[in-house]
């Protein structure tokens, strides 16, 4: 018995730190979802452009995606994906720093 599926090969994920005064992402009204990964809830919103958003707090205290608090976002083409990716910015914040900085 064979499984059909599609191979993605290039899933473009970003990460993005700015400072307090840099233009904020534009995201759909009314599309926060926080989303479960791995017993965490992460906040995303869908994106203006159509991909999806994770930024970098945790749910329940969680300022929206556009505030001047939140700096640090990881854009994807799904939801899941961009928590998914911030979980494991997350577990390990040199990579995210080495992201951000531009050396991986």
């Amino acid at each position: 018995m064979g499984y059909g599926g599609v191979r993605v090969t290039d899933t473009e994920i970003e990460v993005t730190v700015a400072d307090p005064d840099d233009p904020r992402p534009s995201v759909v009204g009314e599309s926060r979802l926080d989303v479960a990964v791995d017993g965490q809830l992460y906040p995303t919103a869908e994106l203006a452009d159509g991909g999806y958003l994770a930024w970098w707090f945790e749910a329940a205290d969680s300022p929206a995606p556009d505030a001047n608090a939140t700096t640090e976002w990881v854009a994807a083409p799904t939801r899941f994906l961009a928590a998914a990716t911030l979980r494991e910015l997350w577990a390990d914040p040199t990579v995210f720093d080495r992201i951000a900085n531009g050396s991986v």
